[in-house]
C-alpha cells in the first residue's frame, strides 16, 4: 500500500521589498496617494506569512498578489505625476502654476 505524499507549497513571495519601495517613492506622487497605497502594500505583504502559517494559503497568495498591484500602482502614479511634471516644463512651471494659485494672499 503506497501512501500518498502531499507536497508542502512553498510560501509566496511577499513582495515586501517592491512595496517598500513604493511608499518611499510615493512621496512623490500627487497629494502622497502613493504613499498611502505603498503603506496598505507593506501591511499586506506582512501578513502574507501569518496567513500561510496558519493555513490559509489562498488568503497568504491573495495577500501577496494585492501587495504587489497596489505596489505597481504607486509606482505608476509617481511616473505619470513625472510625465506631468515634464510635459508641462518641468519643476519650474508646476511651481509657477502652485504660485499663481496661491490662496493666502
Amino acid at each position: 500500500m503506497e501512501t500518498a505524499s502531499f507536497s508542502e507549497k512553498p510560501l509566496p513571495n511577499n513582495n515586501m521589498t517592491l512595496a517598500i519601495i513604493a511608499a518611499v517613492l510615493g512621496l512623490c506622487s500627487p497629494c502622497c496617494i502613493g504613499l498611502i497605497l505603498g503603506i496598505i502594500a507593506i501591511v499586506l505583504s506582512n501578513q502574507v506569512k501569518t496567513k500561510f502559517e496558519r493555513g490559509n494559503i489562498a488568503e497568504a497568495i491573495s495577500s501577496a498578489k494585492n501587495s504587489k498591484i497596489l505596489s505597481f500602482i504607486a509606482i505608476g502614479l509617481l511616473v505619470l505625476n513625472l510625465i506631468f511634471l515634464l510635459s508641462f516644463g518641468g519643476v519650474a512651471a508646476y511651481q509657477e502654476i502652485l504660485e499663481n494659485y496661491n490662496f493666502t494672499q
